[in-house]
């Protein structure tokens, strides 16, 4: 048995210059594309929660909001403990919150195509309110879902982090900007695709079934998406997080949307889904180098069938 681990173990490097090493040891187990996944329930009181409805007295004051049938269905406000603030010296930049549902329970995969489309224009919309300021240079995207992933409270939102420098990873993307592109073609790895946008598990991804949304054509940023496009991204996010929630048991995970520096240039768009199935321990915080106990191929044969299995 330990030879045949030997033989499956492979090192490999990601466009980035990260190193994961991948393991055939654990992909032969039984997986069901037809069970139900059971989402473990949410236990914080209602009446204690900053962001359910009744409570937003409880939350920094409201600074935009999309509503349906005359009641909210997207809350923003400033972050009441921010990493960055305008009134900062050293930390200058805008922290703030996206709440994308009123629902305690709900998660985002049980979102409709349409309240999605909304999620994703106003993360649009609140990046492109984020370029009108001068002194910052890149705005950080990103949803934490699940304690585990780092979400300190457990109603769904999302957090939009401006700041007055270019991160050096994001810095490294722009540079791979071809290279990124052209994994959108590598049908290999898709798993999910539509009429503008592909699903796929890039070979050297960090965590079982990670996945990257990357458009077809050349996209910087989010707010450079037409209406058309969104909904199409509105479409594929629904696909892409019931699937993963549907294989991985609701896992937590961690959604990151790349998006372009301020001042623009070429840039890879695309999101990236990191289901924490996993956690990185004294190796991997050593060395940034992720063991990885499932083979990215195989996921990308699972999902298939799990997507197949729900049409």
């Amino acid at each position: 048995m330990a030879e045949d681990n030997k033989m499956t173990n492979e090192v490999r490097k990601d466009l980035m210059g990260r190193y994961v090493v991948v393991t055939a040891g654990r992909s032969a187990r039984p997986h069901d594309p037809g069970h139900i996944a059971q989402k473990p329930q949410k236990t914080q009181p209602i009446e204690k929660c900053f962001f359910c409805p009744g409570n937003e007295h409880m939350t920094p004051p409201e600074i935009d909001r999309i509503e349906r049938g005359g009641k909210w269905e997207i809350r923003v406000f400033p972050n009441k403990f921010p990493a960055f603030n305008a009134g900062s010296p050293k930390a200058y930049g805008r922290h703030e919150v996206i709440v994308e549902m009123p629902d305690h329970q709900a998660t985002l995969s049980e979102l409709s195509e349409e309240n999605l489309f909304d999620y994703l224009s106003m993360l649009a919309r609140r990046l492109s309110d984020a370029k009108k300021d001068q002194k910052l240079l890149y705005t950080s995207i990103f949803k934490n879902e699940g304690k585990a992933a780092g979400a300190s409270l457990e109603h769904s939102h999302t957090q939009l982090v401006g700041m007055p420098f270019v991160p050096p990873y994001v810095a490294k993307i722009a540079k791979k900007a071809k290279a990124f592109r052209k994994l959108a073609a590598k049908k290999k790895l898709c798993w999910a695709e539509n009429a503008d946008f592909v699903a796929l598990c890039p070979k050297t991804a960090r965590f079982h079934y990670g996945t990257c949304i990357m458009p077809r054509e050349p996209v910087n940023s989010i707010d450079s998406l037409p209406e058309k496009k969104m909904r199409s991204l509105a479409a594929m996010l629904k696909t892409v997080l019931s699937t993963i929630d549907a294989a991985g048991e609701f896992s937590p995970y961690n959604i990151v949307f790349h998006n372009a520096p301020h001042a623009g240039g070429e840039f890879p768009f695309h999101v990236e889904i990191l289901p924490r199935t996993s956690i990185w321990a004294g190796f991997e915080l050593g060395t940034e180098v992720v063991m990885v106990s499932e083979v990215p191929e195989e996921s990308v044969k699972l999902l298939r069938k799990f997507v197949k299995n729900k049409q």
